[in-house]
């Protein structure tokens, strides 16, 4: 008899705290929840209250912000719509405005940069751009919230979808979702919502995915109308409705659509004056503006020409821009090179804020090609880069010249063998074309100082100067504050590294302020001439 009375006691008291499922903690549940209404986050493992939040969430009521209706009856169509001035727990479709307040304090957030707009916050990293949702589950006050937000509308929707794939038994990824006391949350990112509106519609291809530190990027290749688009000689940077915003990577740039449709496309970072225009084109400084289906642009015959290069102009800390960079990037913009090359560190610390003080500056009368620095390419600046300058590695022909960017800033300041496998075959398509390879890397393979310790390790520095020997290769470096001209082992190379932060040297040791000049003949000659710039 009180084994009888012991047992029901027992299932008295279970029910009492709210736990009315047999799991046990980590096991699957749908419906574990506190004796207040709360989540009951130690009955789940990290990843499981978002991954079953439909079996813990109230969906007949949706709290939604004033323009996100249509958007919320699209995920919940037989939910109550209400106003989310009235949201106190449950489920919330909100504007990145109104989600500021609620995830106030969280361990993910929204907050806002006068330059890039809304933004993400995750355990202290900042990720930006109107692509990325957040989906969390949180208790407050004894009460369960399930919030779905985003930096913009296609952000908010893409959060949505990722729920209600997880719901269709989409597998979460554990290591990208944020756990926290009474707090579980999942930042995504959606690729391919062309009109921005949050919902997969047809014509569009989504994309969608988590991800812990570094975004998921898709550089050459998008569903735009319901038409397969591939890029080459650039990367799409934006898709808006039927318009292509393609960032070009050199002068030979294409599109192949795989679909009876013409668009519109926007190749930036370019120079018109030198390139076989289509009809009816629409041109700006760096731009290029027309409509077709499939197309190709590619560089009239050039002969001699210039090329103007910097490199590190970065400040000695903080998001303050140095004034002389500001001096040299006019002085670039009033002189008559055909583009910009530059060597890499950008900002201090790879920060967004930091990156948005710069790119409020980054006005140029010419394209420009960037090769990552050390102290941009850290943290949330990866992802930053990403956006901005595309893919790390790359190569372009131009006249009588075979350009090569490369990263070289990682992997101890040298390169991995997949990447001497690939330079060498850039190199050996430059000598088939007929063409002298410039290559442009951050930290070059010679500190010339004496006594000098700024350069790439020295076993990847061997192979890189075995390589440009044999391949009869220019270089184009920074990394080192100073300016240097000069020969290793018969290899040439200037390392240009005045742009803006603290100098290395004395003057008369190269320690002064500038850009350079490379006047590109078309016999292979090279000829460096430094652009002295005073502070």
């Amino acid at each position: 008899m009180r084994k009888v009375a012991f047992g029901i006691l027992l299932v008295f008291m279970v029910l009492a705290a709210g736990c009315i499922s047999s799991s046990g903690p980590g096991q699957t549940s749908s419906t574990t929840t506190t004796a207040s209404g709360g989540i009951d986050f130690g009955s789940y493992e990290k990843g499981q209250v978002l991954a079953q939040w439909e079996g813990l969430a109230d969906v007949s009521k949706v709290y939604v912000s004033e323009g996100y209706e249509d958007l919320a009856k699209h995920y919940f169509p037989d939910a109550q719509i209400l106003p989310a001035s009235q949201y106190g727990g449950g489920v919330a479709v909100l504007s990145p405005a109104d989600a500021r307040e609620i995830l106030r304090g969280k361990p993910i957030l929204i907050t806002v940069n006068d330059y890039f707009g809304y933004i993400v916050y995750k355990l202290g990293v900042k990720f930006v751009g109107k692509d990325k949702g957040i989906f969390a589950a949180f208790n407050n006050d004894g009460k369960a919230y399930f919030v779905f937000t985003g930096t913009s509308r296609a952000g908010t929707g893409a959060a949505i979808e990722y729920a209600m794939e997880l719901k269709d038994g989409r597998k979460i990824r554990a290591d990208d979702v944020v756990r926290s006391g009474e707090f579980e949350g999942i930042v995504v990112k959606v690729i391919g919502d062309n009109d921005w509106d949050g919902v997969p519609d047809d014509g569009e291809h989504w994309y969608l995915d988590s991800f812990r530190t570094e975004e998921p990027f898709i550089y050459y290749w998008r569903v735009v109308d319901g038409a397969n688009v591939t890029v080459k000689g650039g990367f799409i940077r934006l898709v808006n409705g039927s318009t292509v915003y393609i960032h070009a990577l050199g002068f030979n740039v294409s599109a192949t659509v795989d679909g009876d449709v013409e668009l519109t496309y926007v190749i930036e970072n370019i120079n018109p004056s030198i390139l076989d225009l289509p009809e009816g084109a629409e041109t700006g400084d760096t731009w290029v503006r027309f409509r077709a289906p499939s197309f190709r642009l590619a560089a009239e015959d050039v002969g001699n020409y210039t090329v103007l290069a910097l490199g590190d102009h970065r400040p000695d800390g903080g998001k303050e821009i140095p004034p002389v960079f500001l001096k040299i990037r006019d002085e670039i913009n009033e002189d008559d090179g055909l583009f910009i090359i530059d060597g890499g560190d950008l900002v201090y610390s790879g920060r967004v804020d930091e990156w948005g003080e710069l790119l409020k500056e980054w006005k140029w009368n010419k394209p420009i090609f960037v090769a990552p620095g050390n102290h941009e390419y850290r943290g949330e600046g990866i992802n930053v880069y990403h956006q901005v300058f595309g893919p790390d590695d790359y190569s372009f022909a131009l006249g009588d010249y075979y350009y090569v960017i490369i990263n070289n800033i990682e992997h101890d300041y040298g390169l991995s063998d997949e990447t001497f496998y690939w330079l060498e075959k850039e190199l050996e398509k430059a000598k088939n074309a007929g063409k002298r390879p410039v290559l442009v890397l951050h930290a070059p393979p010679i500190d010339p100082r004496p006594d000098g310790d700024h350069a790439m390790n020295p076993e990847d520095a061997r192979k890189l100067l075995t390589l440009m020997k044999k391949y009869n290769a220019f270089g184009v470096f920074s990394h080192i504050h100073i300016y240097w001209y000069g020969e290793e082992d018969g290899v040439q190379m200037v390392i240009t590294g005045g742009g803006g932060a603290p100098l290395y040297a004395p003057e008369d040791e190269g320690g002064f302020y500038h850009y350079v000049r490379l006047n590109m003949l078309s016999n292979g000659t090279i000829q460096v001439e430094p652009v002295k710039v005073e502070p």
